[in-house]
């Protein structure tokens, strides 16, 4: 068997096993919940006054029991739980009653990859960049100010920034809208030159601030550390000294070969942060009321819309381990010696 036909085929089997064990483990999470979704809407029902005989809460239990697929025993739910994920059919939610889950996820998940999208290409890119700039010259004031800066924002939470950047740029200095995804009328494409421009801005400037929150604690954080401090070890390569000897060019040094003693390196580091980005966009989501997987998931919590709540799950962990797939399968073609191994 050729390499790259036993490398591919091993990336996709680690795929297929970390979706396996990611889908166990939320059933399993699922099942440690201190009440059932059938409890806790129970509970609600009682504390609204909608239940005053045993026979009423003996049938709701029963009807919700079947709602929500858990009125067999736990191993036919595991079954029930793959089964909706492959099918993603995960029947209707009670937050807009009777729409199907399956139709929020399609309107929220173009939402969050955009978010997810631009946030990831920009701040690596960024950071990266940065990274060997300052790390090819760590003694100059502009790389001193960046690593001071990144030591700043390497530790603050994204939704603590998310809130200084709302409280800053849309309350004091109204540059951004202060949440949602649009506010264009109709807001969708109509084939309309001028219509289609301003909603396309009008995106844009609705997810700005959420973009930012991501981008500033990753591309000055985690990417730039991580670039800076392979950049100063490559310093250390003796094919770097040797260039700087024959007196190439410093942009020639940086970004043919210190690129190139990075690089495995910041993929790698991307591949590690995905599901940490992930939950950094959900709670981004939350806080700007952006239109994704993670307001979705605020707004099934308020009614314990279990069906939505798990689709939200089970999405998340396929989108991170295809997100993962695909870089992995990217290594290679970025690094000769990935290629080697």
């Amino acid at each position: 068997m050729r390499p790259w036909a036993r490398y591919l085929i091993s990336r996709l089997l680690f795929t297929v096993i970390n979706i396996f064990l990611g889908v166990s483990i939320i059933f399993v999470l699922l099942r440690l919940l201190p009440a059932t979704a059938v409890e806790l809407r129970l509970r609600h029902a009682y504390s609204l006054g909608m239940l005053r005989y045993p026979e009423e809460a003996e049938r709701l239990r029963e009807a919700w029991s079947r709602f929500y697929g858990i009125e067999t025993d736990p191993v036919m739910q595991y079954f029930e739980l793959w089964r909706r994920l492959l099918t993603l059919d995960f029947g209707p939610s009670l937050i807009s009653f009777p729409t199907p889950v399956r139709t929020l996820l399609m309107n929220s998940l173009p939402w969050t990859i955009l978010l997810l999208t631009v946030s990831i290409v920009v701040s690596w890119s960024l950071g990266t960049a940065l990274g060997i700039i300052s790390g090819s010259a760590p003694n100059s004031r502009v790389s001193k100010l960046l690593v001071g800066l990144s030591s700043a924002l390497y530790p603050i939470p994204y939704y603590i920034l998310g809130l200084v950047l709302i409280f800053t740029f849309a309350y004091l200095i109204p540059l951004f809208p202060l949440g949602g995804g649009i506010s264009v009328v109709p807001p969708h494409l109509t084939g309309n030159p001028a219509h289609d421009l301003a909603l396309i801005l009008n995106i844009i400037h609705h997810a700005a601030l959420p973009s930012f929150s991501l981008i500033l604690p990753m591309g000055l954080g985690w990417f730039f550390l991580s670039a800076y401090s392979s950049t100063i070890s490559g310093n250390l390569e003796e094919h770097i000294r040797f260039a700087r000897m024959l007196g190439l060019r410093e942009g020639t040094i940086r970004w043919h070969h210190l690129w190139g003693e990075i690089r495995l390196a910041q993929t790698t580091l991307l591949t590690l942060q995905m599901s940490q980005i992930l939950g950094g966009a959900v709670l981004t989501e939350i806080i700007f009321a952006y239109p994704g997987l993670g307001y979705l998931v605020f707004r099934a919590i308020g009614v314990f819309d279990y069906n939505l709540l798990a689709a939200v799950a089970l999405v998340s962990c396929l989108v991170v381990s295809l997100s993962v797939l695909v870089i992995d399968l990217l290594t290679p073609l970025l690094d000769p010696r990935a290629r080697a191994d």
